[in-house]
């Protein structure tokens, strides 16, 4: 029986590999939320950035850090649940 409940733990998600994919690939929401909330996240900020590109250049990096602020925070929102599960 405690073999069973050693392959079901949980481990934590790596703050530094989440941020690293949400500011190189807008892509930590993947990694951070999964599938669905992570392409939400991805073609969201795609979307958001074809639109600031159009106003100015300069403004796109605003469309990274949202990306990492959700990651962020959806990383954080995960470790804090394993936490409060052990």
């Amino acid at each position: 029986m405690s073999n069973e409940k050693s392959l079901t733990t949980v481990q934590p998600k790596s703050m530094v590999v989440a941020m690293l994919l949400a500011f190189f690939l807008n892509a930590g929401g993947f990694y951070a939320a999964g599938a669905k909330k992570g392409a939400m996240l991805f073609f969201g900020c795609w979307i958001v950035s074809l639109l600031l590109q159009q106003i100015s250049v300069y403004l796109m990096p605003i469309v990274s850090i949202a990306s990492l602020y959700l990651t962020y925070s959806w990383v954080k929102e995960y470790n804090s649940g394993i936490a409060a599960a052990a």
